[in-house]
């Protein structure tokens, strides 16, 4: 096939898991998911002879249990952008990231698996599912499998999956009370369509001020989303205050490696990361307290 040419010879559209698995199987790194497209289209890989629609498989939908917030691989950005489970407390830290994904266009068609899928090091969705401590769930030829999503990803645009297997759903547990989570983004133009240059998530689970536990999870600054486990243990145990805050936020721009591209440069990335953190942690904190 021409270097560049994007024109799969066949198009399924199978009736269930077990059907979508075998014909990942059989086609190898030769097929591809397609759900919303909005990643698949733009990439054009060439190698790609066969497209497996993921519609008939039942897998839009967002529900809550005792257990905490499942979300299908399937489901829009849009729905999770506008879902009520996703409008208060840590959860919003979703909602924050989808509204911040792109033009309301792509987020009617882009799927939250498709977001997690694609493994960019930039993606939004992850970091704040990587927050709120959630699992994937997996399913191939052997069965299915569950991961915690930090676990999921392995390097630029890689990820655990085999290539008989796909992404099936998302769950998110419950939080503790006293609960707040942020997302904030900074891109190079500051346009919808922008990738970050920056982007973080934050979590803290805070009482009269203490900080009982902490998350923050970076993105643009390593090959795959990462946390900050040194900013992590240094808040956790501590009274929350300003200085305690802003050295977090230097911590955990020590452990990012970020690179220079088109988008800044590593030493820029490096001095945003400690800005973007400062204010999540900040805003985490306020949200702890409502």
């Amino acid at each position: 096939m021409k270097e560049g040419f994007f024109r799969p010879r066949e198009y399924h559209r199978p009736n269930n898991l077990r059907e979508a698995t075998w014909l990942l199987s059989s086609f190898g790194r030769k097929a591809r998911l397609i759900a919303g497209g909005t990643d698949l289209l733009v990439d054009k890989p060439p190698e790609v002879e066969c497209l497996v629609d993921v519609a008939s498989l039942d897998l839009n939908y967002i529900r809550r249990d005792g257990d905490g917030i499942t979300i299908g691989a399937a489901t829009t950005l849009d729905v999770i952008e506008r879902s009520q489970m996703f409008s208060a407390g840590p959860y919003v830290v979703l909602s924050e990231a989808a509204s911040n994904m792109a033009t309301p266009t792509v987020r009617n068609m882009a799927t939250i698996g498709g977001n997690i899928c694609n493994a960019s090091p930039a993606a939004d969705l992850p970091l704040a599912l990587m927050v709120l401590d959630s699992t994937v769930r997996i399913y191939g030829l052997g069965g299915s499998r569950v991961l915690p999503i930090g676990a999921f990803f392995e390097d630029v645009n890689k990820t655990a999956l085999d290539e008989d297997e796909l992404l099936v759903e998302v769950h998110i547990p419950p939080s503790p009370a006293s609960t707040g989570a942020s997302f904030l983004k900074l891109r190079r133009h500051q346009t919808a369509i922008d990738l970050a240059v920056v982007n973080v998530a934050a979590k803290l689970t805070c009482s009269d001020n203490f900080c009982e536990d902490a998350r923050i999870a970076l993105g643009a600054v390593a090959k795959r989303p990462i946390y900050a486990e040194k900013a992590k243990r240094l808040l956790t145990g501590k009274a929350l205050d300003g200085k305690l805050i802003q050295d977090a936020a230097e911590v955990a721009s020590q452990e990012a490696k970020p690179i220079d591209d088109i988008r800044g440069s590593a030493q820029y990335r490096g001095r945003m990361i400690a800005v973007l953190v400062k204010r999540a942690l900040k805003l985490s904190v306020t949200r702890c307290e409502t």
